[in-house]
């Protein structure tokens, strides 16, 4: 029988790293409006509005996306350590017993 290892280390950095980079794409919607003035009128204004309302819509889904791994790398997280624990327990009475 194989081992598995896992390692509780980095599924934790993951789910924060995910965290700070969800934090940064809701913080470029304040960016966006921040910019809108300096492009003046004309085309290239209406260029930049166009690429920010696709940009919105692809950030929102990118989001999402990102919101559900997340989720999904927590929930593993939080599922090998359960894990983690029964064996643990499971395997403490036959410590004595030399099995």
């Amino acid at each position: 029988m194989s081992d598995l290892i896992v390692d509780d280390d980095l599924l934790k950095k993951s789910a924060r790293s995910l965290k700070k980079i969800r934090h940064e794409f809701e913080d470029t919607e304040k960016h966006q409006e921040d910019l809108k003035g300096i492009w003046g009128s004309g085309e290239i204004a209406g260029a930049m509005d166009d690429f920010a309302d696709n940009w919105d819509y692809h950030r929102k889904q990118l989001l999402e996306s990102i919101e559900a791994v997340g989720g999904l790398v927590e929930a593993c997280h939080k599922a090998f350590q359960e894990l983690d624990r029964k064996l643990e327990k499971s395997t403490e009475g036959k410590k004595g017993s030399g099995k």
